[in-house]
């Protein structure tokens, strides 16, 4: 069975893009989630050289005073310009093939007609380059099916949509979803985890020094700052210092050195 259109290389197996979903969610501080089963989409793409000129006018009559000449892809099914995939496109079209791809898919059908294949692409790139559209020629137009893989990530009770592109990898979807912050237990266990190297201790040690100076000078300018008339409020202590890794961290490695010095003295 062959496709009626070649199809670019499928460069990236279902378990390569779950895998890589999964880091990404990862990187993201996501550990709880459900991922969407993931099922093989082609789409139908073109990709085409476009020319295109702008008039001028002299002696009273118009003439041409400059061309523009590029690639452009455009998708076949959402009728959209992917300027994004053009180089991705031209690398990769050579190694199109007629085959059906194994396992299952779902072809998205082509919306522009082959006898309108040409006015259309006109058409987009007039619309993008904000040119006339009879100042726009297309030539050498190929048309193929780029392979995605379509999935879902549901997290907190939303679901994100996510689009992996099966040549290279590239997930599309991913921004969209926000980065976790971290709780004072997992800080905690980084932290641990990192102070295992005696060197990184000196490191920290510095950054939250310098991180405290900051904050005390801050402070110190805001109370400079603040209008003699203004009368000064009662608050509770304010531990939001807390909040900052290095401060953290200097605080454990003191933790630390307590317990060596304790286990010192007990040795002696």
């Amino acid at each position: 069975m062959y496709l009626g259109n070649p199809l670019l290389p499928i460069n990236i197996t279902v378990l390569g893009a779950e895998e890589s979903v999964r880091k990404k969610l990862d990187q993201k501080n996501w550990h709880e989630f459900e991922l969407k089963p993931i099922k093989l989409i082609l789409v139908p793409y073109f990709l085409y050289n476009y020319h295109y000129f702008v008039e001028g006018t002299g002696d009273g009559k118009k003439t041409v005073k400059s061309t523009v000449h590029g690639i452009l892809a455009v998708d076949g099914h959402d009728i959209e310009i992917r300027e994004e995939l053009v180089e991705l496109l031209k690398t990769t079209w050579k190694k199109a093939i007629a085959e059906v791809p194994r396992g299952q898919f779902d072809e998205k059908w082509c919306n522009i007609e082959k006898k309108e294949q040409e006015e259309v692409l006109q058409l987009k790139t007039a619309e993008w380059f904000e040119v006339p559209k009879q100042n726009v020629v297309i030539s050498s137009p190929k048309k193929f099916f780029v392979p995605f893989y379509k999935t879902g990530v549901k997290i907190e009770n939303k679901e994100y949509p996510l689009i992996i592109n099966a040549i290279d990898g590239a997930i599309e979807g991913m921004k969209e979803i926000p980065e976790r912050e971290k709780g004072y237990l997992e800080i905690t266990r980084e932290t641990v985890s990192e102070l295992k190297h005696p060197k990184n201790w000196i490191k920290y040690s510095r950054e939250a020094f310098e991180e405290g100076t900051t904050k005390i000078v801050d402070a110190a300018r805001g109370e400079k700052e603040k209008p003699a008339s203004v009368t000064k409020k009662i608050v509770g202590p304010n531990f939001s210092w807390l909040d900052s890794k290095p401060i953290w961290l200097l605080i454990i490695i003191l933790a630390l050195l307590l317990i060596l010095i304790g286990i010192f003295r007990i040795r002696v």
